[in-house]
């Protein structure tokens, strides 16, 4: 994820008309959100049913199975949409896990990312909601959230990502924290 220059240049070459640019970008991104995709499933034991090439698979027909040809400012913006687009692929698996006729203890995960803040385990169908309302109140803390919990990011990996500091990251991330451990508590 370190080469953000190059990808954003492909993503530019690729919206001028450049075929060849748009799979080169896609196949760096790939790459990328796969090893994030299979940290994440790592951190959270209890998704069982999806595999990090799963999880990337599913995301990235989120995000270009749809028609016509979607354009991205940079780098940042698509991976933007790719943590949004891996929340709902975890979101949704997690509900039909629920759909089950007996949900187990297992259907529940812990969001290890908001541990420090969270005193309990919390399911993906309940974070989904408070994730929503947080993207009514403040788009930027939901999509922070997104890409610190989906994607695995740093603070400073969605500072670049988003071009803003490292610091204002750090301060959204806390002040959505606390917004959700309200919310999932109450």
């Amino acid at each position: 994820m370190d080469n953000q220059s190059e990808v954003t240049r492909l993503l530019h070459s690729a919206q001028a008309g450049d075929p060849d640019a748009m799979d080169e970008a896609l196949r760096q991104m790939y790459a990328a959100l796969h090893r994030l995709a299979g940290a994440q499933l790592r951190q959270n034991s209890s998704e069982r049913t999806l595999s990090a090439t799963a999880l990337v698979n599913e995301a990235y027909l989120k995000v270009f199975g749809g028609s016509g040809s979607p354009a991205w400012e940079n780098r940042g913006h698509l991976l933007g949409v790719a943590a949004r687009a891996m929340r709902e692929v975890l979101i949704d698996a997690a509900r039909r896990r629920q759909a089950a006729k007996r949900p187990q203890h297992a259907d529940r995960i812990e969001l290890s990312e908001i541990s420090g803040a969270l005193t309990h385990d919390v399911d993906y169908a309940a974070l989904a909601e408070c994730l929503e309302a947080l993207e009514q109140i403040d788009p930027r803390q939901a999509n922070i959230v997104s890409m610190r919990f989906f994607v695995g990011l740093t603070a400073e990996q969605i500072a670049s990502a988003m071009g803003i500091s490292p610091a204002t990251v750090q301060r959204e991330w806390r002040l959505a924290r606390a917004w959700l451990q309200r919310e999932l508590q109450g």
